[in-house]
């Protein structure tokens, strides 16, 4: 399970384009995404709207300024976030990135969701509610 808020440092449009995945503007924000690593698996959240998405780890957590797509520094590409960069020479406020492998997306408004499903307010955190961990399965695989 990994919350992908919204808000001037990063948008879901930039993270399905992409590849990744991102948090910060604070260490208790950024220090969930140094635990994980290549080869997990991950369901995305969006508070509000649902679930947006399954993909795999493929690049460990890195200071948004050293990460790259393909060849090129992510903060060069055209980035829907108003302020992606702010803080960059931070550690402990810039955006944190982790490069994920997008098995399936969906827009924000297509959101899947139901009454019950799992929720929390962590950045990164194990699903275990057999519930939701179906539902996610079925819509997203596994």
């Amino acid at each position: 399970f990994v919350n992908v808020g919204e808000g001037p440092h990063r948008k879901w449009e930039d993270n399905k384009k992409y590849g990744f995945i991102g948090a910060g503007q604070g260490k208790r924000y950024s220090s969930a995404l140094k635990r994980l690593k290549a080869g997990d698996k991950i369901y995305a959240y969006m508070k509000g709207p649902g679930y947006v998405g399954f993909g795999e780890v493929t690049q460990t957590a890195r200071i948004i300024k050293d990460f790259l797509v393909g060849d090129n520094p992510l903060l060069d590409l055209e980035l829907k976030a108003e302020k992606p960069e702010e803080n960059m020479e931070n550690e402990e406020l810039s955006e944190w990135v982790v490069g994920i492998n997008w098995k399936k997306v969906v827009k924000s408004n297509s959101a899947k969701t139901f009454t019950g499903a799992f929720a929390n307010q962590n950045v990164v955190c194990k699903l275990r509610q057999e519930q939701t961990l179906r539902f996610v399965q079925k819509e997203f695989g596994e």
